[in-house]
């Protein structure tokens, strides 16, 4: 009964780190002054607007690199920031699903949809 109870609350002790470890936020600037947070809320900001960036990948046998793709929408994210004329953005937000396009294909040449976004906003 013991070697029971001791799997059980090892399980529990590993169940809660794994819930937490999702609810970590990341707040850092630039060095050329940017705020970036992953935070939904910044304090004493107004909103702008959601910007949002797109890139459409074409993976025949399913082969992309992630972090190019990621790296580029992050660029082109920062630079619709600083064009909007924005102090930061928060709330960002990666994503990507099957792009329509691969439906077409019947998934002989799958499509794939990449998206950033975030709420850009100006200090106060």
């Amino acid at each position: 009964m013991k070697r029971y109870l001791a799997w059980g609350a090892l399980g529990a002790v590993l169940l809660t780190m794994l819930l937490l470890a999702g609810c970590s936020t990341l707040n850092v600037t630039t060095p050329d002054g940017m705020f970036l947070s992953t935070g939904d809320y910044v304090p004493g900001v107004k909103t702008l607007g959601v910007i949002q960036e797109k890139s459409t990948v074409v993976a025949p046998i399913f082969i992309y690199d992630l972090n190019k793709i990621n790296q580029a929408l992050y660029e082109r994210l920062i630079q619709r920031v600083k064009d909007a004329g924005a102090d930061g953005i928060m709330d960002v937000r990666f994503s990507s699903k099957l792009s329509p396009l691969s439906y077409l294909s019947v998934f002989i040449v799958p499509v794939f949809d990449f998206y950033a976004e975030g709420i850009a906003f100006k200090k106060q």
